[in-house]
């Protein structure tokens, strides 16, 4: 089985809980990657802004630069935006590295990296999508990270989305049912909810699945990144949503704990 995974590096500074500071790249290549490969499986990486090897990497722009410090708890600073993923960039690059991939997760950092033209390519090429909402929730200017509801016309075309429950309560509001979640324009509706498990929402209804009981992670970054790839992974076995939320959660506490 091989996805398609499509996203900025960026460039990281990470405060963890001790106070120590560490400058690396991250974003979904690197982390969502690591996820799949340790699940034995096979993916196609297509960046852009810096190169976490093996990779394609489209040029042009500056890379995503990223402030997060997991000091009683996590507060992140986007201090510069990459360039969007635009749908030339689809024809020329994308769809030729992730021929043969039928999923394709997309690991939004901000609003404007797939616009709904890129996303509609995608889609238009026959790729089952899931999207990090993360981006959409977070907006287009760089600073603190500031979460607030996006239209649904912004991710018309994905068929998963994926929010950790901040960003959902921010998007969707504080009533989590299946009309609040599938509002928000994807047929399906992943929501982590660290200790508390996993909401997945579809035409079937919401279902929660419990925690692992496992643990906190000491620096999560990539976290969510790594969820999301082991959640596709399962969607495209076949696998039923909230079984496939159970998996990538078992998968997730691997590679962090």
């Amino acid at each position: 089985m091989r996805i398609g995974l499509l996203g900025h590096t960026v460039i990281d500074t990470v405060v963890g809980p001790d106070g120590g500071e560490s400058r690396r790249l991250g974003g979904t290549p690197l982390y969502a990657r690591r996820a799949v490969e340790a699940i034995g499986e096979e993916c196609v990486v297509v960046t852009r802004g810096a190169d976490p090897g093996n990779a394609v990497v489209i040029p042009g722009g500056p890379a995503y630069e990223s402030r997060l410090d997991h000091r009683n708890g996590t507060r992140q600073v986007l201090t510069r935006f990459g360039l969007p993923f635009s749908a030339a960039d689809v024809e020329k690059y994308v769809l030729p590295a992730v021929a043969g991939c039928e999923w394709l997760h997309l690991g939004s950092q901000g609003a404007s990296d797939f616009p709904p033209e890129t996303i509609a390519a995608l889609a238009a090429a026959g790729h089952r999508l899931s999207l990090d909402g993360q981006g959409p929730a977070r907006g287009s200017e760089p600073g603190p990270v500031r979460l607030r509801p996006f239209p649904p016309e912004a991710i018309a075309g994905v068929a998963v989305i994926k929010l950790n429950h901040r960003e959902a309560v921010a998007s969707a509001g504080e009533r989590l049912d299946v009309e609040a979640l599938l509002g928000l324009g994807a047929p399906e509706v992943c929501v982590t909810m660290g200790a508390d498990g996993v909401l997945t929402a579809t035409s079937d209804g919401v279902v929660r699945v419990p925690g692992t009981g496992a643990g906190t992670y000491r620096d999560p970054t990539g976290a969510g990144d790594s969820f999301a790839a082991a959640y596709v992974l399962a969607r495209a076995r076949g696998v039923p949503a909230a079984v496939a939320a159970a998996q990538a959660e078992a998968a997730t506490d691997r590679l962090y704990l």
